[in-house]
């Protein structure tokens, strides 16, 4: 399983050219001191092979350190930053979050070489990186965000290298996050009422997902019928929701806007999250970035339901016990759900792992 700090392989891949890509652009630092040392130029080497298929995963890791320990044989910073950054070129093989690695350090020996030139080599770092690369990137948390793994607390997070790599994953998108939930309209009390399966739910799904492909201008975005109304034979609030995967979720121009104008109203924006609705309510889309953990969540769960009458009469059942009450927000009752829904995705996890 992949450190949540991690990418795929496909998308290790991307980055991994560009992680050399930044080591060698410091590397003469460091052969101007040992210039009979190729542990760096080595690492970068493999970097590269890595990055057009002809090296899997394995064995690479070690390179990261055989690549660190030629920094012992070098005296300036500068020429240790150089080695490092090699190393974690070498190490992209082993986890994507390491071509940020390599990245910090190079602007690091750019830095101790010149005064003032890290920012430049930051800028000149993003101006290089392909937009499927960017987009790879954009998946790993931001810094100090998950205390596991490199980007975790640590020689990553701190220091001079710690605002590099915020510098770098700051300039990976076109403006920052919002950093607080926005509820457009404040909470609405609401009666949940359920209704049994309707099968103009999935024509209302493919109604909305051809409405929302037209708003785009696109015919490649990722979109799903997610939440009770994509599940067969389970009853339903009578809200279709909708997961679109879109390329950088600050970028509200490309998506938001487009929505709005075909019609549909902002009601959440908050991290990682943009929900918009018909002004009936009666259907919701939920705009994520592309890779973002919730979808995932969203479809393990949808597909487990799916198969599992076992679990999606449990499902119903928690649900209809909820409808006495009476709810200030539909956020409220969401969360009332929550442990029963964290169960049924433990044994979704575990019939998968089988």
């Amino acid at each position: 399983m992949l450190s949540p700090q991690s990418l795929s392989e496909a998308d290790r891949r991307l980055v991994a050219s560009w992680a050399a890509d930044c080591a060698e652009r410091v590397l003469p630092l460091f052969e101007a001191e040992a210039p009979d040392d190729d542990r760096p130029r080595d690492a970068i080497a493999r970097a590269r092979a890595y990055a057009s298929g002809e090296l899997d995963t394995a064995g690479e890791i070690r390179r990261r350190f055989v690549a660190n320990r030629a920094s012992q044989v070098v005296s300036s910073p500068a020429a240790k930053a150089a080695a490092w950054s090699a190393g974690q070129a070498a190490g992209v093989a082993h986890m994507g979050a390491h071509a940020l690695g390599a990245a910090a350090y190079a602007a690091k020996a750019a830095e101790l070489h010149q005064a003032g030139a890290g920012t430049a080599e930051i800028a000149w770092q993003l101006e290089h990186l392909s937009d499927p690369a960017r987009t790879a990137l954009r998946l790993l948390p931001a810094l100090g965000t998950d205390p596991s793994g490199p980007l975790g607390s640590g020689l990553l997070a701190s220091g001079v290298l710690g605002d590099n790599i915020r510098a770098i994953q700051n300039g990976l998108r076109r403006r920052p996050d919002v950093t607080a939930l926005e509820l457009v309209g404040g909470p609405e009390p609401v009666r949940v009422e359920l209704h049994d399966a309707n099968p103009e739910w999935p024509e209302r799904y493919r109604e909305h997902r051809q409405r929302i492909l037209d708003a785009l201008e696109t015919s490649t975005v990722a979109i799903e019928h997610i939440g009770s109304t994509s599940v067969p034979g389970l009853a339903a609030k009578p809200i279709v929701d909708i997961v679109v995967a879109v390329e950088d979720i600050t970028a509200e121009e490309d998506y938001l806007d487009p929505l709005l104008a075909a019609g549909y109203v902002l009601r959440v924006r908050e991290p990682r999250h943009r929900m918009v609705r018909t002004p009936e309510r009666d259907v919701h889309v939920h705009l994520y970035e592309q890779g973002a953990p919730e979808i995932d969540e969203y479809l393990l769960l949808r597909d487990h339901l799916r198969s599992d009458a076992d679990d999606r009469a449990l499902y119903e059942r928690t649900k209809r016990e909820l409808l006495g009450r009476s709810w200030d927000d539909m956020n409220d009752y969401a969360d009332a759900k929550t442990e029963v829904i964290l169960a049924i995705k433990a044994r979704a996890r575990a019939a998968l792992s089988r």
